[in-house]
C-alpha cells in the first residue's frame, strides 16, 4: 500500500499541470492557425480519445451479446445518459449552427466541452486510487508499469486538453481576448477538466467500485465534443482553397498520431 498523501499529490500534479501546458499550447497556436485546422487536429486525437475510454467500458459489454444482465443495460443506459445530458444542457447554443455561436456565450461552451471529456476520468482516477491502495509495492511508479507508463499519462493529459482549447479557440474569438483575460479562462477550463480525476483518486483510495461504469458514461458525453469539434469544419461561408479537404484530413491525422505516439509509451 502507498500512503494517500504520497498517491494522491503525485496524482494531482500529474493531472493538474499537463493539461494547463496542453491549454497553453494550442490558445497560443491559435494566434497563427486558423481555429478550423486546430480543431481538426483535436478531432485527430478524439478519435483515440473515443476508442480508448470506450475500451474502458469493456466496449458496453458488448461481447456478451445478449446476456451481460443489469451490468450491460447499466452501462448502456449510462453512455445514453452521458450522451443526452451535454445535448440538453446545450440544446439553446446552436450546436448544429456553429456560426451562430462563435462569440456569443462566452467560455460557456468551452466549460461544456471541459466537462465532457473529462467525465472519464473519474474512471481514471478511481483505478488510480485503488491500485495505490491495493498495491504491495512501496515505488508508486513501479506500482503503475514504470516510468514510460508515467510518460504516457503525462503526454495524454497535455494531449486531451487540445480538444478544449480547439473548441475555446473557434467559439470565443480568442484572438480578440486579452492576454490576463485568457489566461483566467486556461485556469477555469483546466479545473473543470481535472475535477473529476481528483475525485475519483479520492474516492477510489477508500472505495472499491466498478470503473465500467464511469468510463461507459464518459464515453457518452465525450460525444458532445466531438459535435463541437467536428461543426466548425463545415461552418457555412468559410473561405476554403481547393486542397482543403487534405490539409483538414492532414491535421486530423497529425492529431490522432500524436496522441497514438503518446500511447506507445505505455505500451513499451
Amino acid at each position: 500500500m502507498i500512503g494517500f498523501a504520497e498517491s494522491f499529490l503525485a496524482w494531482t500534479a500529474a493531472t493538474l499541470i499537463p493539461p494547463f501546458v496542453g491549454l497553453l499550447l494550442i490558445i497560443v497556436a491559435s494566434k497563427f492557425v486558423e481555429a478550423r485546422y486546430l480543431t481538426a487536429f483535436a478531432s485527430g486525437i478524439f478519435l483515440w480519445f473515443f476508442v480508448d475510454t470506450i475500451s474502458g467500458s469493456a466496449t458496453l459489454d458488448v461481447n456478451s451479446g445478449f446476456g451481460g444482465g443489469l451490468a450491460q443495460v447499466t452501462v448502456v443506459i449510462l453512455f445514453l445518459a452521458g450522451a443526452l445530458f451535454f445535448f440538453l444542457v446545450d440544446r439553446n447554443r446552436d450546436i448544429f449552427s456553429p456560426e451562430s455561436a462563435i462569440g456569443k456565450y462566452g467560455v460557456i461552451i468551452p466549460v461544456l466541452v471541459a466537462a465532457a471529456i473529462g467525465i472519464h476520468g473519474l474512471g481514471e482516477g478511481w483505478d488510480y486510487g485503488r491500485t495505490a491502495y491495493t498495491t504491495s509495492s512501496t515505488d508508486l511508479l513501479d506500482a503503475f508499469g514504470g516510468i514510460t507508463a508515467g510518460v504516457a499519462y503525462v503526454l495524454h493529459k497535455v494531449l486531451e486538453p487540445v480538444m478544449i482549447g480547439a473548441c475555446y479557440a473557434f467559439y470565443t474569438k480568442t484572438p480578440a481576448r486579452s492576454a490576463p483575460r485568457w489566461i483566467r479562462d486556461l485556469l477555469l477550463l483546466g479545473i473543470v477538466f481535472v475535477l473529476a480525476s481528483l475525485v475519483g483518486a479520492a474516492a477510489g483510495y477508500f472505495v472499491k467500485f466498478e470503473t465500467t461504469y464511469f468510463f461507459a458514461l464518459g464515453t457518452g458525453t465525450s460525444i458532445y465534443a466531438a459535435m463541437r469539434l467536428l461543426a466548425p469544419l463545415f461552418t457555412p461561408g468559410q473561405t476554403t482553397k481547393s486542397n482543403y479537404s487534405v490539409s483538414i484530413a492532414v491535421a486530423l491525422l497529425l492529431g490522432f498520431i500524436a496522441i497514438y505516439f503518446a500511447a506507445l509509451f505505455h505500451s513499451g
